[in-house]
């Protein structure tokens, strides 16, 4: 077990609350299609009908998930709603990085959803959140412990939602944001102001690897069992808690090959699926390379676990069987 950093910032202290992106969009498009779309299904999205959030793309393409969701069998897809708003799809096709979920999100007349908090929803992990403001009232607030902010219609913000921070609707009229988890990559860096992609191009900030197909007849070599901290299949959790848990705290591990794919099962239960991105080297689908499992060669017969946290790494090394 081993912890290395090469540059201390893993929660990323020095990035800012917020920044705007450089896309911008058609406010008054999306407001027409939204508006034809509840003239026709109802109140399956309203602030006033209680139905605040309606999920674009969830874990399993599952209509009614609006959580920000993790590790999974399925992995994210388009749920049935995306079809009936060609835009809102055409927006997630167009941002150049995976989109992991997406979702819009209504805040009524004089409504404060406070205590709003996603962790590791940040660069630091390989993740990023943005938000897209298509109705917004004049007296609408996105409201971070040091600062607020009153963001156009139409324009592209990054948000640290990693961070404690609220929406104030001081207004008469409803607000509606397109909220949407990519993945962190090279491309989106380049959408941050320029003061910002130095910090985004560093060790601070966590791209995401491509997948590495498998081969036919390759997968079953990585086919074992192991024992891992319970921490690893905690993603929210801090990395170092896999270091402390060496003592004790462990769960019984297997990676199975299917013929739909590689699974993490633990204490007997599938977890998640895997994705291999290189050299036996798995993450956990519907995750970044925040936490990753190595297979090993049969000379060396072990695992190796990595959780990464902006530049920071934990590794513990497990034997396999």
């Amino acid at each position: 077990m081993a912890f290395s950093s090469r540059s201390y910032d893993p929660h990323g202290n020095s990035f800012p609350n917020a920044a705007q992106l450089a896309l911008t969009y058609d406010a008054e498009r999306l407001r027409k299609e939204l508006a034809a779309f509840r003239s026709q299904r109802g109140n399956v999205f309203s602030a006033a009908s209680g139905q605040r959030v309606l999920p674009l793309r969830s874990i399993g393409g599952d209509p009614y998930r609006v959580d920000s969701g993790g590790p999974s069998l399925s992995g994210f897809q388009d749920t049935r709603w995306l079809e009936h708003l060609p835009a809102f799809r055409e927006i997630l096709a167009g941002l150049p990085a995976p989109v992991r979920g997406a979702r819009l999100w209504a805040v009524g007349p004089g409504v404060r959803d406070t205590g709003l908090q996603s962790l590791k929803v940040g660069p630091p992990w390989g993740l990023c959140r943005l938000h897209l403001p298509i109705t917004v009232p004049s007296a609408s607030l996105v409201v971070f412990v040091e600062e607020s902010h009153h963001w156009a219609a139409g324009t592209l913000q990054f948000a640290a939602s990693w961070r404690s921070h609220a929406i104030v609707n001081h207004d008469a009229e409803e607000l509606i944001h397109l909220v949407v988890d990519l993945c962190h990559t090279e491309a989106t860096t380049a959408l941050f102001p320029p003061q910002l992609q130095e910090w985004l191009a560093g060790p601070q900030a966590l791209r995401l690897r491509p997948a590495v197909p498998l081969p036919a007849t390759a997968g079953e070599r990585y086919r074992c069992r192991f024992r891992v901290p319970e921490s690893f299949a905690n993603w929210e959790g801090l990395g170092h808690q896999m270091l402390v848990e060496r003592g004790g705290g462990f769960t019984e591990a297997e990676i199975e090959v299917r013929s739909a794919g590689t699974v993490l099962v633990l204490a007997g239960r599938p977890f998640c699926a895997l994705e291999h991105i290189g050299q036996g080297e798995f993450r956990l689908c519907g995750w970044s390379d925040e936490r990753t499992l190595q297979v090993s060669g049969p000379a060396e017969a072990a695992v190796v676990l990595r959780i990464r946290e902006g530049g920071n790494t934990y590794k513990m090394k497990v034997p396999r069987s």
